[in-house]
């Protein structure tokens, strides 16, 4: 019985003891908690706060993303007066914030405008990469002749129409015309009203000229987004000046004075080549044509033999072999077998260059 109580005592100290161990062992978790793992848990808890709200606030002051108009990646070709069309263009979106006036939010706005400068796969677009020409209820597109076709004209490039009389008095006739197409010496281009009478006129003296050696060319605008327009600088005969004052369809009338007085100066010019001078000024300019030509021609020909190079390139690469596959078992539905296909490189594309002189 006395072994009972001992044993039972010894229990009880047992577990007074373990109680109290346990009771201090949370004690001091629970104190250290307190103590020091509370605060600190506290401070890490404000500090991640005021970073998330500074996130917040900058990207409330950066707004939501919005979508931009830009150059399609991989686009090549945009060059100075070239056609917007929709196929240049993809949407990349920026943060609000970055917004300017400038931007293009809706293609629908430069569709059908034409580039000002030369642009690359990846620009994003803006009012002022792009201009209009001007055009009233008179613009009418025109074929236009040219004794001489500068080298590496192509559609899209602006230039000056002008003639040039067999002393050099050179005249500017339509300045910064866009070609819209060109076949052999002829370019179209828009012209209004009163710019049909001049083309008419500069025609009329280039027949009656030409023997001696007067030219009707064309001088093509290096940067025709950036650069001015240059300024008219030719006058018509008188015939041609009575149309074009009782012509209804022209609002602003040609200056009589001042057209006279420039005509003055072209006729007194003809006037003063001899035969025998006109002769020799008109062998020495179809000289000079001819070999414009032959640098066009010339031109012409080392571009196709690139597309031919490109061509033959593509023809010598390797066609893929397909990658067999497993034979299904005889329950299943066959499979469908596919070949890879390799994407041939873009072609370059040729420009329609004219050849020879008009006569």
């Amino acid at each position: 019985m006395g072994d009972v109580y001992v044993n039972i005592e010894w229990n009880f100290k047992t577990i007074a003891l373990i109680v109290l161990a346990a009771l201090v062992l949370v004690g001091t978790n629970v104190g250290q908690y307190f103590v020091l793992w509370g605060p600190k848990q506290k401070a890490i808890t404000v500090k991640y706060d005021n970073e998330v709200a500074v996130l917040q606030a900058t990207i409330d002051k950066v707004g939501p993303l919005v979508g931009i108009w830009t150059i399609k990646d991989g686009i090549e070709g945009i060059s100075p007066g070239k056609k917007v069309e929709e196929s240049d263009l993809t949407v990349k979106e920026i943060p609000e914030s970055f917004i300017t006036q400038s931007f293009i939010l809706d293609p629908e706005s430069i569709i059908g405008k034409y580039y000002r400068v030369g642009i690359s796969a990846g620009t994003p677009l803006s009012n002022d990469l792009v201009m209009v020409d001007p055009m009233d209820d008179t613009t009418r597109e025109f074929d236009v002749v040219s004794s001489v076709m500068p080298i590496g004209l192509k559609i899209g490039d602006y230039v000056d129409y002008r003639i040039v009389y067999p002393l050099g008095e050179d005249f500017i006739v339509l300045p910064h015309k866009r070609v819209e197409a060109i076949n052999d010496k002829t370019i179209k281009i828009k012209l209004k009203e009163d710019e049909i009478h001049y083309y008419q006129a500069s025609l009329i003296d280039y027949f009656l000229q030409s023997d001696e050696g007067a030219t009707l060319y064309l001088s093509k605008y290096v940067e025709p987004g950036i650069q001015k327009a240059a300024i008219p600088y030719y006058a018509v005969p008188k015939n041609i000046l009575a149309i074009m004052i009782a012509d209804p369809n022209i609002i602003k009338k040609v200056n009589a004075a001042i057209n006279g007085t420039t005509r003055t100066i072209i006729d007194s010019g003809v006037s003063n080549v001899s035969p025998e001078d006109g002769a020799v000024i008109a062998a020495g300019r179809d000289e000079i044509a001819g070999k414009i030509d032959g640098g066009s021609s010339q031109l012409k020909s080392e571009e196709q033999a690139n597309k031919d190079a490109i061509a033959k390139e593509n023809a010598a690469l390797p066609v893929p072999t397909p990658v067999p596959t497993q034979a299904p078992p005889a329950s299943s539905e066959p499979l469908n077998k596919s070949t890879d296909k390799i994407e041939t490189l873009p072609t370059p594309p040729t420009l329609n260059i004219g050849k020879g002189v008009v006569e």
